[in-house]
């Protein structure tokens, strides 16, 4: 007798011939490992009576062998399944291919001022319906008045910021060979008569700085618009600054090949003929135009709102956004700089080869944007931020660098035998 409080039951030695009888039938009387009645024993940490049992049943109807008449029925279920599944798929492209074919009509009667102008045709109704104050969150005509506005703030700031480091970077190169510089708004004004100038410092004053904005684009284009947390206004700070900053690489040769300044001097002092003056300037105004067709995505990732990126609204979008916020900002950079415009039109110029970055996007119409909607305000208002920081850069450039930033580094290397 155990001491244990259980007893083990007695294995009786079966006859071999009931044990070949039983192997025909399929029976399975032996067991792998001895199973003891008491629950505590031979039992898994995590057992559970009821989730063993359903799993035995599981294991014992897959090990069950179907019969033909099993797998001939299984066989018609999983064609007729296939089957229902093909059809489904012939009605969604079957009403894919309508609605695509009502909204062609619906766009054919739509005039440019609606898909321009016009969110939404309920939106027009329920103005019409009730009086909204204009001045109101509901009111759209406020709601598309504060898109444009922030994104003017947003444009000229980007536009100062990339200024200054694009003339600060020129600014260093030409110190560091001792060259002396004053920087205005308008234009980096140099000692053209200085004995310490050469042609291959030309080329690197006048060179670096537009590689160096080419680099900086990629970056800000390639790595920071793509990370999900920048949103809204973020996101579209740095789209405008990508934007600038491929602007003055690509932008600035046919500007700098009219004006004979900036980049210009690059292909001056290269000795390059007309013929691929022009043809590399026809390149450079097609990789912005190219840069600025496949931004439509990020573009439409700007917005705060699903509605206005449905395929019938995002050319208005797109207008307010993009196209509104570059003419407006040109015109305060053209009145800011008066009366220099003309003396200095180099970057003059360049605001207006931007222009092949904006208008690109409204024909790419096949663009699938992603929002991230949990992270942006539904509330509309004007940056009052964005606002502060626009107004603190221009009257910088306009007083600060109107009566110019002088920039000299001086760096002495003296070696000498020590004294003993």
């Amino acid at each position: 007798m155990s001491t244990s409080g259980h007893s083990h039951r007695k294995h009786r030695s079966r006859n071999p011939i009931a044990k070949f009888l039983d192997r025909l039938r399929g029976k399975k009387r032996h067991r792998p490992h001895h199973r003891s009645e008491f629950p505590g024993i031979n039992m898994p940490g995590d057992y559970n009576p009821e989730t063993w049992q359903k799993k035995d049943e599981e294991e014992r109807i897959s090990s069950r062998k179907k019969s033909i008449f099993d797998s001939i029925d299984l066989y018609f279920k999983r064609r007729a399944l296939r089957r229902e599944e093909r059809q489904k798929q012939r009605m969604k492209r079957k009403l894919r291919r309508k609605h695509q074919k009502e909204y062609r009509k619906k766009e054919a009667r739509r005039s440019v001022r609606q898909k321009l102008f016009i969110i939404s045709e309920e939106g027009e109704e329920v103005l019409k319906e009730k009086k909204i104050p204009l001045f109101s969150q509901r009111s759209n005509i406020f709601r598309n008045l504060t898109i444009t506005v922030n994104s003017v703030f947003v444009f000229l700031i980007s536009y100062i910021l990339v200024y200054l480091f694009y003339w600060l970077t020129c600014m260093l190169v030409a110190s560091w060979y001792g060259l002396d510089s004053t920087l205005y708004f308008y234009d980096l004004k140099f000692n053209d008569h200085s004995t310490l100038w050469s042609r291959f410092n030309i080329l690197l004053v006048t060179g670096i700085p537009p590689f160096f904005c080419l680099f900086l684009g990629l970056f800000l284009y390639k790595v920071l618009l793509k990370k999900k947390r920048f949103v809204g206004l973020q996101k579209l700070f740095i789209l405008w600054s990508a934007f600038h900053l491929f602007n003055h690489f690509f932008g600035a040769f046919p500007s700098g090949i009219v004006t004979d300044e900036g980049f210009g001097y690059v292909a001056a002092w290269m000795y390059m003929n007309t013929a691929f003056k022009f043809m590399f300037s026809l390149i450079s105004l097609f990789a912005l135009g190219v840069i600025g067709y496949f931004s439509a995505q990020y573009i439409l990732e700007t917005s705060d709102s699903l509605n206005r990126i449905k395929p019938e609204n995002r050319l208005a979008f797109i207008l307010l956004q993009m196209a509104l916020p570059w003419l407006i900002g040109t015109i305060i950079m053209l009145l800011i700089r008066i009366p220099e415009n003309f003396d200095y039109p180099y970057e003059t110029l360049m605001l207006f080869s931007t222009i092949f970055l904006v208008i690109p996007p409204f024909f790419n119409e096949k663009v699938k944007p992603q929002l991230n909607l949990l992270k942006v305000k539904k509330r509309k208002h004007i940056n009052l931020g964005y606002l502060a920081m626009m107004l603190a850069l221009l009257l910088f450039l306009r007083i600060m660098l109107g009566i110019g930033l002088h920039f000299l580094i001086e760096i002495k290397i003296s070696i000498s035998p020590a004294v003993t």
